[in-house]
């Protein structure tokens, strides 16, 4: 049988997610990291069985299914998805988006509509914060990029916090997404087992990812524990649908279809297993 082919993303947010799956010794598991930005192409042209996807592109592919139970998320503030800005918010008028970008993208644009910030351009760029603000008044990180940027002297506008204040939901980034048609041996079951695993090695997943980025390993803990969650549920589902409604009065997506479900996992929700606090 041929292995389950998983696109994850290089960041740390994603690392709880699949800390199981690095250790799947019988091959019926591959696993590959993209950028978010590329990850629903390679749903739509069957690359890969399941995707970490970006919300936003949910609507914008067909032919796939939710895992159930399963997201990354913020409740309050997220660290890592971030406007840095030189100048206030409402004075902002041209923008660099993180190419990665997708779903904070089209958060951003929200945001920036609810407090009726008007004419502003946007430019797809590398995720250089001194490149990206030369010719820029602000820019949007997101990922690992984020958390290892110097923004001393400037204005820090967290996406998921913004969202929050403007909502009182969490905001849902990604999903697991599941090409349709595709056989899941035992369903979603080995990724809820992977991120329960996971959330049981916060230590090593910090020591490990703090080496990688030169963060102190306590920086990178209490960002996957505090920040960042992988329960989808029905606050998430509500912040969710109503974030791809704000997206369609934008005119980012048609109209929200409604998204199907693969069976669910009875098990106690992922957060009992410690993703914040």
């Amino acid at each position: 049988m041929q292995p389950v082919r998983i696109a994850t993303v290089p960041y740390v947010n994603a690392a709880p997610l699949v800390w199981g799956f690095g250790d799947a010794r019988d091959g019926a598991f591959e696993l590959i990291a993209e950028p978010p930005a590329r990850i629903a192409d390679l749903l739509r042209t069957g690359r890969v069985d399941v995707g970490l996807l970006p919300v936003i592109e949910s609507q914008r592919i067909g032919g796939v299914e939710l895992l159930p139970g399963l997201c990354v998320a913020s409740r309050r503030r997220a660290r890592s998805v971030y406007l840095a800005s030189r100048r206030p918010l409402e004075q902002v008028r041209r923008i660099a988006l993180d190419r990665s970008s997708r779903t904070s993208a089209a958060l951003l644009r929200v945001i920036l509509a609810h407090r009726r910030v008007t004419g502003v351009t946007f430019s797809e760029t590398p995720p250089s914060l001194p490149d990206m603000l030369r010719d820029h008044d602000a820019a949007l990180l997101i990922g690992d990029a984020a958390l290892t940027a110097d923004t001393a002297g400037l204005e820090r506008y967290d996406l998921a916090e913004e969202w929050f204040r403007m909502t009182g939901l969490p905001f849902v980034f990604a999903v697991w997404a599941v090409r349709t048609g595709t056989v899941l041996p035992q369903g979603a079951r080995p990724f809820v087992d992977s991120c329960r695993e996971g959330l049981a090695h916060i230590e090593d997943i910090a020591r490990r990812e703090g080496a990688r980025l030169a963060l102190p390993k306590e920086t990178i803990a209490d960002y996957l524990r505090v920040n960042i969650h992988y329960d989808l549920g029905e606050e998430e589902r509500r912040g969710l649908d109503l974030f791809l409604r704000r997206a369609h009065d934008l005119g980012l997506i048609g109209a929200p279809r409604p998204l199907t479900t693969l069976e669910a996992v009875e098990s106690e929700p992922i957060s009992a297993m410690g993703a914040h606090s």
